[in-house]
């Protein structure tokens, strides 16, 4: 009996070998939970800096089909596209989609270098838009930075020389 006995108590798990299990267990959980809390932040942002790329090339696309020119206006909290009216000689904002306006996400902060082009004259009445998109297919060159507030290491960037294509990569990758 005593052989028995000892037997049983060899088959289970002490109280100390279960707790030790749950926080092995515990930990591993927490860093791969913290490791996803960025990820939905950055799937976000190249999201809207791949959407942006694509409606500015479809603006271009636009722009040499109807023989017309467009502008894109970079605003503090959003981004809209606008055609040239000849007639009135006025932008007139394009709310069609896929070109209605699109809000900038709470936590992003952008910024613009865009290269001036010859016979850019800007009224008091009326603002050039910041990119301008001919009707020969080509674009104002530039260099739009998207910067996140929270996590400001997430750093997209759209660019064109003005003839290529507009492409969206993340800095430093």
């Amino acid at each position: 009996m005593l052989r028995s006995q000892r037997t049983l108590r060899k088959a289970g798990f002490t109280l100390i070998e279960v707790l030790i299990v749950v926080a092995i267990v515990a930990v591993l959980a927490g860093m791969v939970g913290t490791s996803f809390v960025g990820s939905g932040q950055t799937q976000a942002m190249q999201g809207f800096a791949y959407r942006m790329a694509q409606r500015v090339e479809l603006a271009r696309d636009r722009a040499l089909q109807r023989n017309r020119e467009w502008g894109l206006y970079l605003e503090a909290d959003a981004y809209e596209f606008a055609e040239f009216n000849e007639t009135t000689q006025m932008w007139e904002p394009y709310t069609l989609r896929p070109f209605n306006t699109e809000a900038y996400t709470a936590q992003v902060e952008m910024s613009a270098e865009i290269e001036e082009y010859q016979g850019q004259v800007e009224t008091e009445e009326e603002l050039l838009p910041d990119l301008i998109l001919f009707s020969s297919g080509e674009v104002t060159p530039f260099k739009i930075t998207m910067k996140h507030i929270a996590m400001p290491e997430l750093i997209w960037v759209l660019e064109s020389d003005g003839f290529t294509r507009t492409t969206a990569f993340r800095e430093n990758d």
